[in-house]
């Protein structure tokens, strides 16, 4: 417990005021079959609070419209105060009890992602600060 309380403070406090180093991390996930519907319910549910929990400011969630990725891929964007914070609440929030318990839950039946992407950006200097 003590160390993700050490993590939790670390994801809260790195970066500062979060300026030059805000880092937005794209996600997609490339889902198992039939198993979209189900994973915008946990997101629309509990894992977006748990998420918040650690300092991971959902930007926005979406899904393909387009063949070949339509009913089988989320993308959404996760807004950190810097890397180093994103590694604190990536390793906080995959140690929380409650995330490991609803995962298991939601995916009892199989899990739902088949492969997944990360990418971590920053914002240009001529972007809209979101």
């Amino acid at each position: 417990m003590m160390a993700m309380s050490q993590a939790i403070g670390e994801a809260q406090t790195a970066g500062g005021s979060g300026g030059d180093e805000t880092v937005y991390e794209l996600r997609e996930y490339h889902l198992n079959e039939g198993k979209q519907d189900l994973i915008l319910a946990r997101f629309r549910g509990k894992e977006r609070e748990i998420f918040a929990r650690y300092g991971m400011v959902g930007v926005g969630y979406w899904v393909p419209t387009d063949e070949p990725l339509a009913g089988r891929t989320i993308v959404y964007m996760l807004k950190h105060k810097s890397r180093a914070a994103a590694d604190a609440s990536w390793n906080a929030f995959r140690a929380d009890p409650e995330w490991v318990a609803l995962k298991a839950e939601s995916e009892k039946d199989g899990a739902f992602v088949a492969k997944s992407e990360s990418t971590f950006l920053k914002l240009t200097d001529f972007s809209p600060k979101v």
